[in-house]
């Protein structure tokens, strides 16, 4: 027996494909709405990308330094300067501020290294939670993951497949299943929403 044959397969392609295709209408038609305000007037590098992908990249902040940076680097480089002076006859003196200069500039290397994957991390998230629908019909309008029903033990959800609210049974390992009280059901093959989706009402 075909897929297209099964009772799942009817379901696919009758019901859950058209909604899929009208959901993407629905996102390229928004998508083309809001084109024109997406870089809100920022200017992108033309080669930014190129850059990106083969490592030359640095953000502004290592190429340009700010009036205040040049003075912090005077004021180091005279410090450092200083200190040499005195170490300058004492040679274990001298090898031991060689090994705490190194180890300083190995921390701080780490240190910019997380903050630079902090920024990243924050400016995608940013992004992805101003591209996301307002509040309850984000949440009704997406299918669940395996990842988010594992969370939801004894949480009720809304069956897309047999079109009722049922409630999640999920443990920490094991399969999950849902039920409505009357019947088990495996959730593979299953469409489950938070909420029943406003176009299924």
């Amino acid at each position: 027996m075909n897929f297209h044959e099964t009772k799942y397969g009817h379901i696919f392609y009758e019901v859950q494909l058209p909604r899929l295709i009208k959901a993407l209408e629905r996102i390229a038609d928004d998508l083309s709405k809001s084109s024109s305000s997406m870089t809100g007037g920022v200017t992108v590098d033309p080669n930014f990308l190129h850059d990106l992908y083969f490592g030359e990249y640095e953000p502004s902040v290592f190429t340009e330094q700010s009036a205040e940076q040049r003075a912090f680097d005077r004021r180091v480089s005279a410090a450092e300067q200083a200190l040499q002076q005195i170490f300058a006859g004492i040679p274990a003196a001298a090898a031991a501020f060689e090994t705490y200069q190194l180890a300083v500039s190995e921390r701080n290397g780490a240190t910019v290294e997380q903050a630079f994957e902090s920024g990243y991390q924050t400016a995608v998230n940013m992004l992805a939670a101003g591209l996301m629908l307002p509040g309850s019909k984000q949440d009704a309008e997406i299918p669940l993951t395996t990842q988010e029903l594992r969370k939801m033990d004894g949480e009720q959800v809304f069956c897309l497949d047999m079109n009722e609210d049922v409630r999640v049974v999920a443990r920490k390992k094991g399969f999950i299943q849902i039920t409505n009280d009357k019947e088990i059901h495996r959730i593979v093959g299953l469409t489950l929403y938070r909420h029943r989706p406003s176009w299924c009402q």
